[in-house]
C-alpha cells in the first residue's frame, strides 16, 4: 500500500533524525567552535566554506560532514530574489520540533546574507539534511521566538554570539522552515 504524503514526510523526517544522531563533537568541531569566534576565521571561512562545504556534504549522503564537522548543517536551495536563478547555501540549523530554523548572521558582517532575501522573496524552498531533501515553507520568526531560539544557535555554534557584536546593531534575520508534504 503506498504512503500518503503525510506518511512519506514522517518517513523522511525519521531519516533526518537518524542523520542527526550521527553528529559528533570531535576534534575538528572543537577547533572550529574555538577559532570560529574570531573575525579572522570568519573572514577566511566565508570565502572557503561555500566552496568546500557542499562537496563534503555530498560525500556518503552527509555522513562525512556529520562525523567530521559535528555541526547540524543543511544545504538550503532557494530562488534568487533578484536573479530568479537557483541558489544554494550550506548553513548551520537548529530544530524546533519538525521545523528547522536558520539565522542569517553573515559571519558577523553588518549586512544580511543573500539567502535571507531569497527566502523573503520566495518562501517556498528545499533543504537537504544528510540524505534527505525536503520541501519547506519559510517565514520570519517573531521577536519572542528569536529570543527563545538564539541560545540554541549559540549552543550549536558559539561564534553566533560573537557575530552579533560585529553586526553594528543589525539584528540577524531568523527563519522557521516548515516541512511540507
Amino acid at each position: 500500500m503506498p504512503y500518503t504524503s503525510e506518511e512519506a514526510l514522517r518517513a523522511r523526517l525519521a531519516l533526518v533524525a537518524e542523520h542527526e544522531a550521527r553528529l559528533r563533537r570531535g576534534p575538528l568541531n572543537r577547533v572550529v567552535r574555538r577559532l570560529g569566534r574570531t573575525a579572522r576565521f570568519a573572514a577566511v571561512y566565508r570565502r572557503v566554506g561555500p566552496v568546500v562545504d557542499p562537496r563534503i556534504a555530498r560525500l556518503a549522503d552527509g555522513k562525512v560532514m556529520a562525523a567530521v564537522y559535528g555541526f547540524p548543517m543543511l544545504q538550503l536551495h532557494t530562488i534568487g530574489a533578484k536573479s530568479g536563478q537557483p541558489r544554494s547555501s550550506m548553513l548551520v540549523y537548529v530544530r524546533d520540533g519538525d521545523d528547522v530554523c536558520l539565522i542569517g548572521t553573515n559571519f558577523g558582517q553588518p549586512k544580511h546574507p543573500g539567502w535571507t532575501a531569497n527566502l523573503l522573496a520566495h518562501p517556498a524552498a528545499e533543504v537537504e539534511i544528510g540524505p534527505v531533501r525536503l520541501a519547506v515553507h519559510a517565514e520570519l520568526v517573531d521577536e519572542e521566538t528569536w529570543q527563545r531560539l538564539f541560545p540554541l544557535f549559540v549552543d550549536a555554534y558559539p561564534g553566533y554570539a560573537d557575530y552579533l557584536g560585529r553586526r553594528e546593531g543589525l539584528t540577524p534575520r531568523m527563519f522557521r522552515l516548515t516541512p511540507v508534504a
